[in-house]
């Protein structure tokens, strides 16, 4: 062999053999989901994809789910402020007192499509809960679709005295007030368990948005619902602050860039999503879907009326500027 030809073949060995570039900077994710859940395949995967390929591979960032080591729902804020991770996507309800002002978006009936309700959390995150979020940075904040009063057994909701005796699992003390004070039983339970319950007739219905009534298979045994709106529940997709300042300003550029108002536009889509079908499931297998207009809706506001009085007098005390955000949320959900 020719010297020439044996440097070639040696470069060319030697060249197939070295391993792949590891990424300049790498980045720990973590959410509390199932790694087949929508939030996780249509949202944070994707996100986490773009940043390598818009940084060019600079920026790996692995993702710790539901069931791994950091996956704990209880534990997501706490880890990104302290470090653990670098980027987490949470409940701002869960642990309950950490985010007392954004829970203006839990009142009942504040909005009546998930577009609206995302479009006055964010335009609120900008102008008045930012000190909740201070100790972060904001990637973006969200809140699902208003939601559906599912129940089964042929127990039928339409209007507030319907609920009267029935079990509710309820998702948050919000929506517990609401059914207790209209002679409902709230019950609290993880999701999981409501599809037997329900299947056992130990619950009577439970209060979620479409895209968890399908998630958890409950509309193969709830029989009857009615899309009341009665709530949202706030999410949030923040960095550790410090991490995020240390990063190269390219980086930084490139993380707003995928983020703030351009990534909370596309949440309403993805709920619209998660919950299509949905309502199919239920009237193909007999059941029936109620869509309120406007009178029936004013209807279950005015039966509600003195539980969200109180839960606004409970929110202004605990939320320092809480008497002016409720008014200016309530000023947006008028459209004003």
């Amino acid at each position: 062999m020719k010297f020439q030809s044996f440097l070639c073949a040696t470069t060319l060995a030697f060249t197939m053999i070295q391993p792949v570039q590891a990424a300049d900077i790498n980045l720990t994710m973590s959410h509390y989901l199932p790694p087949v859940q929508g939030l996780h395949t249509d949202f944070l995967e994707p996100w986490a994809r773009e940043l390598e390929a818009k940084t060019e591979g600079k920026v790996k960032v692995d993702i710790q789910s539901g069931g791994s080591a950091l996956g704990s729902i209880n534990k997501q804020w706490d880890q990104v402020l302290d470090g653990v991770v670098d980027i987490s996507f949470g409940l701002q309800g869960i642990p309950r007192g950490r985010f007392p002002c954004s829970q203006v978006m839990e009142l009942p009936f504040l909005t009546d499509s998930g577009e609206q309700a995302n479009t006055i959390f964010w335009k609120l995150y900008k102008e008045s809960l930012k000190s909740e979020y201070e100790d972060v940075k904001v990637l973006a904040l969200m809140t699902h679709d208003p939601g559906v009063l599912a129940t089964t057994g042929g127990k039928r909701v339409e209007k507030p005295e319907d609920i009267k005796g029935l079990r509710i699992r309820v998702p948050s003390p919000y929506v517990a007030a609401m059914i207790k004070d209209l002679g409902g039983i709230p019950v609290g339970m993880p999701p999981g368990q409501v599809y037997e319950s329900m299947q056992t007739g130990s619950l009577d219905g439970v209060v979620l948005p479409w895209a968890g009534l399908r998630e958890f298979r409950i509309t193969e045994v709830a029989t009857n619902a009615i899309e009341i709106g009665a709530y949202t529940t706030p999410f949030y997709f923040v960095m550790n602050k410090d991490k995020f300042d240390s990063l190269p300003k390219s980086v930084q550029k490139t993380i707003d860039s995928i983020s703030g108002d351009k990534l909370v536009a596309k949440f309403p889509a993805w709920w619209a999503k998660w919950g299509k079908g949905g309502p199919a499931q239920i009237t193909q297998a007999g059941g029936e879907v109620i869509k309120p207009d406007a009178a029936l809706r004013k209807v279950w506001i005015d039966a509600t009326a003195a539980t969200v009085k109180q839960l606004e007098s409970d929110l202004s005390q605990q939320c320092p500027n809480g008497k002016e955000l409720i008014a200016e949320a309530r000023r947006l959900s008028a459209g004003e």
